[in-house]
């Protein structure tokens, strides 16, 4: 779906851990090319071609991929996007050495697809901003899912790319999940940051749209007593 001008949420049916379910990465047009803000599960290349080509948007314009933490369901099929496209992997530094294979993911495990690690060629630390076609598009760190949670923020159109640092349940916008979160004291704390943007629309890697931002995201943080 069209999220603003030259930003769009994709969506891709999957099998992930025994279950179905639909992951949502982002396309972002830039002046070099296509951004994705995550690309799926391993062996998910073809899938994430789809979803682009359903929106009218090809894989071989994709000049860089952001991607916004380890997990398998976001940074799966990374090694295979790199390699036909030749793209620039953005990530922040804190999960850099998963990523590249110095260090085991954290939610891997024997029932867990192999991840076939990259190259990190960018690495960040939070609040680099990038040119797209719907104005600057500020990195924001937000650990706690995972130390280099990352999340994306378009500040013209107000319009927050949550990754993982929120979900919709239901209909209803709802923070980290939990039981899939190793560190959910600062997940929270991230949702608190995430308060202070000028947030109008956030769109989750789990969920997808909702016509939900800052007034929600900061109901959410005082439920948990901030």
């Amino acid at each position: 779906m069209r999220l603003t001008d030259g930003v769009y949420g994709l969506e891709l049916d999957v099998a992930f851990a025994g279950r179905e379910l639909t992951i949502r990465p982002v396309a972002v047009e830039t002046p070099r090319g296509l951004v994705l803000l995550d690309v799926g599960l391993p062996g998910g290349r073809e899938d994430l071609r789809e979803a682009l080509a359903a929106e009218g948007l090809a894989l071989d314009d994709v000049w860089a991929v952001a991607v916004t933490h380890q997990d398998l369901d976001h940074a799966g099929c990374l090694a295979a996007v790199v390699e036909e496209t030749g793209a620039v992997v953005i990530a922040h530094e804190a999960d850099a050495p998963y990523l590249e294979g110095e260090r085991e993911l954290i939610k891997g495990g024997d029932d867990r697809p192999d991840f076939e690690p990259v190259t990190v060629d960018l690495e960040i630390v939070g609040g680099e901003t990038f040119a797209t076609a719907a104005g600057p598009m500020c990195a924001v760190h937000t650990p706690g899912h995972t130390p280099g949670h990352t999340s994306y923020f378009l500040p013209e159109p107000g319009v927050l790319a949550a990754a993982d640092a929120l979900n919709v349940v239901d209909g209803a916008l709802s923070g980290p999940r939990e039981d899939a979160t190793p560190d959910p004291e600062t997940a929270w704390e991230s949702v608190a940051d995430l308060a202070e943007l000028d947030v109008e629309r956030t769109f989750c890697f789990h969920g997808g749209h909702i016509e939900a931002g800052r007034e929600e995201i900061r109901e959410l943080a005082r439920d948990r007593g901030r």
